[in-house]
């Protein structure tokens, strides 16, 4: 066979081959098409080198690639945590970036204060010789009106609180009037009304702790603060103790800044301000902003005469005494910055739990810090409760004024 008769022949099969392999190809790219869940094949180009593999993704090159520009949280801005684990700012557990300075100590438990670097002793009181002297006679007029609440309904309200009650409350009507008019004496009573009330209501929901605050603990207290000048409480539950004052314990980590839920400050014109600030600019350092244990701006110059913690009482009531004894062991650090070592004073603490109320002291001595139970003095589940807790606030913030404050005067505030 001739050459040129061999040649159609390989033409014609060089075409069909070709035809075959570009049919097989339009298959192929139907069926990635119809399944959605094939791999996806890679596009030849003509004339074209193949690209790299889907799966190669190319790293971007520093200094080169235009970045988002961030912003750092505020503590406003961050998640809603529980306060008992935050610690703003960073730099109370860490002495540069990526390195630590002290672990945290889990502190959850009163027995954890035991190895403090002062060590915290928990007492109950039993009788008025096991509470410090200066706190004696408060101790033992509110133990008195927690057994029996003579005389806590003022005179002038007693009609509207027994029909309310619809009980027998001779008992606890006041013999002589306390200088309220008429008006404030039924806006008292409604308010406590009110209080009695959202109390059912808090603990038929089983809400939590914000709203017993709310609702129930400050409504309380702004009652307190209302005719007493120079006295205010303010809400501190997101204040935060100064890291140089945060206790330590004996292996060298730092107890958790725990801080409070209230505060009753003493205010003008109670004492100037202006001595408080004369005194706090001979103080060396970042404690130069404020005279108690925190820097929040409305505690910065107003002693705080009685420290509130509130907790559920599925929250745990030992929980609510370790954070009342770790600020009440800042507040001694504090004052033994400014007085002597141990601070002369007792601190007023109080712990709530959902509609019950108890008075505690905190005592510093020379090797140790005593935390004493001394008394349940009401509940806001009920008239007679809320107008006896009122009147057991009211005595501590007459001690506050009549004994503290002179304490705090001669000492604190006396000059150099």
């Amino acid at each position: 066979m001739s050459q040129a008769s061999r040649s159609p022949l390989k033409t014609s099969s060089r075409i069909a081959a070709r035809k075959a392999r570009d049919t097989r190809n339009e298959v192929l790219a139907v069926e990635d098409a119809i399944d959605p869940n094939a791999t996806p094949r890679p596009v030849r180009a003509r004339h074209k080198p193949a690209p790299a593999p889907p799966d190669t993704i190319p790293n971007p090159v520093l200094g080169k690639t235009k970045t988002p520009t961030l912003t750092s949280n505020t503590p406003e801005d961050k998640p809603d945590t529980d306060r008992e684990d935050v610690d703003w700012p960073a730099s109370s557990v860490t002495e540069s970036t990526g390195s630590r300075a002290r672990s945290r100590s889990p502190t959850k438990r009163m027995v954890d204060l035991r190895v403090a670097e002062k060590t915290v002793i928990s007492k109950t009181a039993k009788s008025p010789t096991d509470v410090p002297e200066d706190v004696r006679e408060l101790y033992t007029a509110i133990r008195s009106l927690a057994r029996i609440p003579y005389g806590v309904i003022p005179l002038g309200i007693e009609d509207e609180v027994k029909k309310d009650d619809g009980g027998d409350l001779d008992p606890f009507v006041a013999t002589k009037a306390n200088g309220m008019t008429r008006r404030q004496l039924i806006n008292e009573f409604d308010a406590l009304i009110e209080i009695r009330d959202s109390t059912a209501f808090c603990k038929t929901k089983q809400v939590h702790e914000p709203t017993w605050n709310e609702r129930v603990h400050s409504m309380m207290l702004k009652r307190v603060v209302r005719n007493l000048p120079g006295f205010e409480y303010h809400n501190i539950t997101t204040a935060r103790v100064i890291k140089e004052l945060v206790p330590w314990n004996k292996y060298g980590e730092l107890l958790k800044n725990k801080m409070i839920d209230y505060a009753i400050t003493l205010e003008s014109p109670l004492f100037s301000e202006d001595q408080v600030i004369t005194r706090l600019a001979a103080t060396p350092g970042p404690l130069q902003r404020t005279i108690n244990p925190s820097d929040y701006s409305p505690l910065r110059h107003s002693p705080v005469a009685i420290s509130i913690e509130t907790k559920q009482t599925d929250g745990g009531k030992e929980s609510g005494e370790v954070q009342l004894s770790i600020w009440a062991m800042a507040y001694f650090n504090r004052l033994r910055t400014l007085t002597r070592d141990p601070v002369s004073i007792t601190l007023l603490l109080i712990l709530v739990s959902d509609e019950r109320w108890k008075l505690m002291f905190a005592r510093d001595l020379e090797h140790s810090i005593e935390i004493i139970d001394a008394v349940d003095f009401g509940s806001t589940g009920d008239i007679i409760g809320c107008y006896t807790i009122l009147a057991v606030l009211r005595l501590l913030c007459g001690w506050a004024e009549d004994t503290f404050l002179g304490w705090f005067s001669d000492n604190v505030l006396k000059p150099e």
